[in-house]
């Protein structure tokens, strides 16, 4: 893989930061057009004969994690803690060193890819948040406290894919968490009738 740079431009927009993985991978930011600070993560993982990348979502790794809790559930809810740490601001390679080995034999997406991606997926939730109905945020956070998580008034925007990733952890399915969410789950609409 070629190389990719901080202040290049990919598809017309300006990468602002980046991180290689160790398997050549990149996950990076670059511009977007909600506010004036947001921002969109994408992962790169081919640079030659063409960049090819995707747009990853927290969705994504949801669903990622419940597929680690079926293959095993103990060594899944260490993935969730290192999640929560650096929800919590923890630098992301120190939480990375204290969990790599504990977790590396889960299938689905490697540690690095997850933390390094969902950094940047939450803050841009944050970013981009304009509130909830009181409702749903008390839904929100009895999910986070059922699982000893504790909400943090910084990341308002984010404990929504906090609570999906707790849902899960709580027994629930992920096509049901993403309902509970309010979240697009498109199959599904379509199976009761939607277009």
């Amino acid at each position: 893989m070629r190389e990719i740079k901080v202040g290049e431009y990919l598809r017309k927009k300006k990468i602002l930061d980046l991180v290689q993985l160790s398997n050549g991978w990149y996950v990076i930011k670059t511009e977007d057009s909600k506010s004036a600070r947001d921002f969109k993560v994408k992962t790169i993982f081919q640079t030659a004969p063409r960049i090819r990348s995707i747009t990853p979502k927290h969705a994504h790794f949801v669903i990622d994690f419940y597929g680690k809790l079926c293959a095993n559930r103990e060594k899944a809810m260490k993935v969730l803690e290192a999640i929560v740490e650096i929800w919590n601001k923890k630098p992301v390679q120190d939480v990375l060193s204290r969990y790599q080995g504990v977790v590396s034999e889960l299938p689905g997406y490697k540690l690095e890819y997850i933390l390094h991606a969902l950094n940047w997926i939450l803050e841009q939730e944050d970013v981009n948040f304009a509130g909830r109905p009181e409702r749903k945020q008390e839904e929100i956070n009895e999910i986070l406290q059922r699982c000893n998580v504790t909400p943090l008034p910084e990341r308002l925007g984010s404990e929504l894919a906090m609570s999906l990733f707790c849902n899960v952890a709580l027994g629930s399915h992920p096509v049901e968490a993403f309902i509970r969410a309010n979240l697009d789950v498109l199959p599904v609409k379509r199976a009761r009738g939607a277009v």
